[in-house]
């Protein structure tokens, strides 16, 4: 059977050999007493070596020796430059699958078959197994003016001075890279996102443990889970009309969990329960015709919206709109989210913001481009707005009809 062998292995195997017969030679002729004899005289007073055996068979044998060594160099150099372009492209490609596999276990969960208890950073509880997205716990702090004074600080009768836990919706990570440059991507890993469950994670930033190698590892492993190009559009397609059919799937949802308490309270009821059963089912009813009213509102809002609209609150709402990332219509208690595009971790774009800073049809023409590819950090655009750099760009994620659309929207907020 033949043995099929690395370039790089057949290198290893050669010095080796080479090591082995040297050590061996370096053994016998200085080691070995016996081949190695005391000269009888002085070497400076021996007689050399008549002038016929110079020139005769000694140099036959040197000549012979540098002809060799020759032909095995003026083989082996070409043969080298053209084996090693190949081997640094193998070398870049197996260093790659070992970082996306390092990258692996830093990004994995218990649920995920690359885990490892010691070294994983759990970002698989966020946004998902796979990195199709998920939802992160969030505390909110109160910010009212009144909850500066300490006696309304963690009071139960002050309910707007207490902190409220949120399912914050962390976003998919599978469609990162035709949203982000890798250098963005690298950024919000380092940095995080301030306001938001996303934390630090970079040695850079003074918070994080990750080093640049670390920091590159999960890069490289999120560009290895991208979705393909056409699942891209074919999801973008979709968003108006999944949007809308989310809505309505609330409602039903909500309406079935209504139907279902009320005939336990009925049962409840019929049967005689004791005051608290009766009590709490009463309560569980109220609870959810309260959520099923909300519901209903927010699926006829949405139903009624523009395309434009509906793009502008799933692409671009959780970082132009306050407390947007969390909004559930059907949880009451929770704060409700400010006005469409009024600011939030990105500048506000209402109040005719968008119109001052991309006037006329020019500017309609700019602002189509800066969500499209947007520009690098510190460049400028529009009217003498600078780029912070943390602007996703659009043109790989969405069709130019919908972002005009959005552009359209954003221009009537």
């Amino acid at each position: 059977m033949i043995l099929a062998i690395s370039f790089e292995s057949a290198i290893a195997v050669v010095n080796g050999v080479a090591l082995v017969v040297i050590a061996g030679f370096i053994i016998v002729r200085v080691v070995s007493l016996r081949r190695n004899p005391e000269p009888k005289e002085p070497l400076n007073l021996a007689p050399g070596m008549p002038d016929e055996v110079l020139e005769g068979r000694k140099l036959e044998r040197v000549l012979g020796w540098a002809l060799l060594f020759t032909v095995v160099l003026a083989l082996a150099l070409p043969l080298y430059f053209i084996i090693e372009p190949n081997r640094e492209a193998t070398a870049s490609s197996e260093f790659l699958k070992e970082s996306v596999a390092r990258g692996a276990t830093l990004f994995a969960n218990s649920s995920s078959k690359h885990y490892d208890s010691a070294t994983s950073l759990r970002c698989a509880d966020c946004h998902g197994v796979n990195g199709e997205g998920g939802q992160a716990p969030f505390t909110l702090q109160p910010e009212a003016d009144l909850c500066q004074i300490p006696a309304n600080q963690s009071n139960a009768n002050v309910p707007q001075c207490l902190a409220q836990q949120v399912a914050w919706a962390a976003p998919a990570l599978n469609t990162e890279g035709y949203r982000f440059t890798r250098d963005q991507i690298t950024q919000i890993i380092t940095y995080g996102r301030p306001g938001t469950p996303m934390p630090a994670w970079g040695v850079a930033s003074g918070k994080g443990i990750l080093g640049d190698q670390g920091i590159e590892d999960l890069v490289n492993y999120i560009e290895s889970i991208q979705v393909t190009p056409k699942q891209v559009k074919a999801d973008a397609a979709q968003q108006v009309t999944s949007y809308k059919q989310q809505a309505s799937q609330l409602v039903s949802t909500t309406q079935s969990a209504l139907t279902a308490a009320e005939a336990e309270l009925a049962q409840a009821q019929a049967k005689g329960s004791p005051a608290p059963v009766i009590s709490s089912d009463q309560a569980q009813v109220t609870q959810l015709q309260a959520q099923l009213a909300a519901a209903q509102q927010s699926n006829a809002e949405i139903q009624g919206l523009s395309d434009g609209a509906i793009l502008f609150r799933v692409n671009c709402a959780r970082c132009h709109t306050k407390n947007w990332s969390f909004y559930d219509p059907t949880k009451l208690a929770q704060p409700k989210p400010a006005p469409q595009g009024s600011g939030a971790y990105g500048p506000p774009l209402d109040g005719g913001s968008t119109l001052i800073q991309f006037p006329g049809g020019t500017g309609r023409t700019g602002q189509i481009m800066w969500v499209t590819a947007g520009v690098p950090a510190n460049q400028p655009y529009g009217t003498r707005g600078i780029s912070s750099g943390r602007m996703p760009h659009f043109g790989e994620f969405l069709s130019a009809q919908q972002i005009a659309e959005i552009v359209d929207y954003e221009r009537g907020l």
